[in-house]
């Protein structure tokens, strides 16, 4: 960043410290414009975390080209057009769009469309030839982008054009997150949040240098100057209006306050105290017990409390909750470490969700469900599957408000005092009328498109909705069971071809090596098993709550993940 003034970075906090701020993080994801622009969600600025709602595990483009091959091809293929240009390395070509990227008009977020900058083409015809050759060769996912972290972890970063697994062989694991991009009064109160936590860590490191400026906030007179002109370009569709409030989780070492604020636990618990019909969950995290001496939040109370109500008053009520299938990680020590404190939230203990739920004479099941993503094809002629790892962090209530930012459901991202989080509330401004089991209401016309979708992609009616499933009530039976009864079936089906885990069939450790070694579909008949996988609907599948249930899943103690602190896995 030295060769570029006008790029400043200031890292924090200084980990070389003894301190408590060594196991903490900032890990806010947003990026603001003019302070009258926000992106704000879960997702990363990394490698292998792009994707779309096809959430693919194949990328060999349409011929086993390598993409050194491919750019090779497509230079040549302009040295016969024009005899100036040179055959250019993939790198070449990587350093000339960095270059050029001010030139560069990105058209849908949808789809992979080839990007031409202006400073690229010689003519009209050069240009078209090169559309044809990147449209028929090119893949979705270069180098460090197609990856699969329960296979193999990244490395030489740096050489981030260069494939680290085999694509051959390996399926990549795709990647489910969520975002917003807001306009106007939130996206200035997000930039003033960036500016305070600038300006302290400023004060704290660079005080004396010239070079890292003080921020100020912008001051605008009337909120017309607040509006984005071109925003239906920019957005390539109609935006929603919003009311909003930005919640955060910070505290004195994340943002030199002299209290912890908790307002994004706050506004879990008071959005699902006030649900009406249903609450729909998406985290990469579910870590929350009540009269814990190790785990504080009160997200599962309140689950727990709401749910209990919905019983006693005979209200039909949902809540949906989708999860990854497992831990993000390739080693399995600290898969044992999260999973150890996932499954003592959902039912493996007695202040656990279900088995509080079961205490008071409620059942779990006809009110709240727990689902995760897994995605198949066809490799090399070979049937493969693999888990679609959920980074979300979101929750929308009864299609009318939402809360959407980087804070998972653990006490690192909502006690304020850990991880520093930023998340947007929003309540609906333009309604629409809808059916919930019968009953006429009155849903936000943002929140009730957004969840809508979601439940089409897992369902598998975004693409092709054959059944002629619709998705507008959340809560009737008939729509509630059938959505259970696609996760388990789909589960099922996965089960019978491929034999994967996690898996409910699987309840000991020493039950694995024997569920691994049945014959699979896959193997035996493979015509069959493409028979059975074509009857999958959608990525939705059970969440697998009672996967090694009688194992203590604690990390042994003198591993690495033994010896770390309890409060690095809630």
């Amino acid at each position: 960043m030295s060769k570029q003034g006008n790029i400043k970075v200031i890292r924090h906090p200084d980990h070389h410290r003894i301190s408590m701020d060594l196991f903490w993080t900032h890990h806010e994801k947003m990026l603001i414009i003019d302070q009258k622009i926000a992106f704000v969600g879960g997702l990363d600025l990394c490698f292998g975390r792009w994707d779309d709602e096809f959430h693919r595990l194949t990328d060999l483009g349409k011929t086993n080209d390598t993409l050194s091959d491919i750019v090779s091809e497509i230079a040549q293929e302009r040295k016969e057009i024009d005899d100036e240009l040179s055959i250019e390395t993939f790198e070449q070509v990587t350093e000339k769009i960095v270059q050029n990227a001010d030139q560069i008009q990105v058209t849908t977020c949808s789809s992979i469309e080839s990007i031409e900058g202006q400073k690229g083409s010689r003519n009209e015809e050069q240009s078209k030839k090169s559309q044809s050759m990147m449209d028929t060769k090119t893949r979705y996912f270069i180098g460090k982008d197609y990856s699969n972290l329960y296979k193999k972890k990244m490395k030489a970063v740096e050489k981030y054009y260069q494939d680290f697994i085999d694509r051959t062989v390996v399926p990549r694991a795709p990647w489910h997150d969520g975002g917003l991009v807001v306009f106007g009064e939130v996206a200035r109160d997000a930039a003033r949040h960036f500016i305070q936590r600038w300006n302290i860590h400023k004060y704290e490191k660079y005080l004396n240098n010239k070079s890292y400026p003080f921020l100020l906030p912008k001051t605008y007179d009337n909120k017309e100057e607040l509006t984005v002109e071109n925003w239906k370009e920019f957005l390539n569709s109609e935006p929603y209006k919003i009311d909003a409030q930005c919640v955060r989780s910070i505290g004195p070492w994340s943002a030199g306050t002299r209290i912890t604020e908790i307002s994004i636990q706050n506004a879990y618990i008071e959005m699902i105290n006030a649900a009406k019909y249903f609450i729909y969950i998406e985290n990469q995290y579910f870590v929350t017990l009540t009269n814990s001496s190790k785990i504080h939040n009160q997200v599962g109370d309140a689950l727990y409390q709401r749910v209990l109500r919905a019983h006693t008053s005979a209200e039909k009520f949902r809540v949906y909750i989708l999860l990854p299938l497992l831990p993000g990680y390739d080693n399995a020590n600290t898969i044992r470490a999260t999973l150890y404190y996932t499954m003592q939230s959902i039912t493996k203990t007695e202040k656990s969700l279900f088995k509080r739920l079961e205490a008071a004479g409620v059942p779990p099941n006809d009110y709240i469900s727990f689902f995760g993503m897994r995605q198949y094809d066809r490799l090399m002629d070979n049937l493969v599957t693999e888990i679609v790892y959920v980074h979300s962090k979101f929750m929308i209530i009864d299609d009318r408000m939402a809360i959407c930012g980087s804070a998972n459901i653990n006490d690192r991202s909502l006690l304020g005092k850990r991880d520093s989080e930023f998340c947007v509330v929003i309540n609906d401004i333009e309604e629409e009328e809808c059916h919930f089991d019968g009953q006429l209401v009155r849903v936000g016309k943002f929140c009730s498109s957004w969840r809508r979708k979601l439940f089409s992609m897992l369902l598998g009616t975004l693409w092709e909705n054959k059944y002629n499933i619709e998705v507008n009530d959340p809560i009737s039976d008939e729509f509630y069971n059938y959505f259970r009864q696609a996760a388990r079936t789909n589960m099922l089906i996965y089960e019978e071809v491929f034999a994967p885990v996690p898996t409910n069939c699987v309840r000991r450790i020493d039950q694995i090596d024997e569920y691994m070694r049945r014959p699979k579909l896959k193997d035996v008949d493979p015509q069959n098993a493409q028979e059975k996988l074509d009857c999958i609907r959608g990525l939705v599948v059970e969440y697998p709550i009672y996967f090694l249930d009688e194992e203590d899943y604690q990390p042994r103690y003198l591993t690495p993940e033994g010896l770390a602190p309890y409060f690095v896995w809630t």
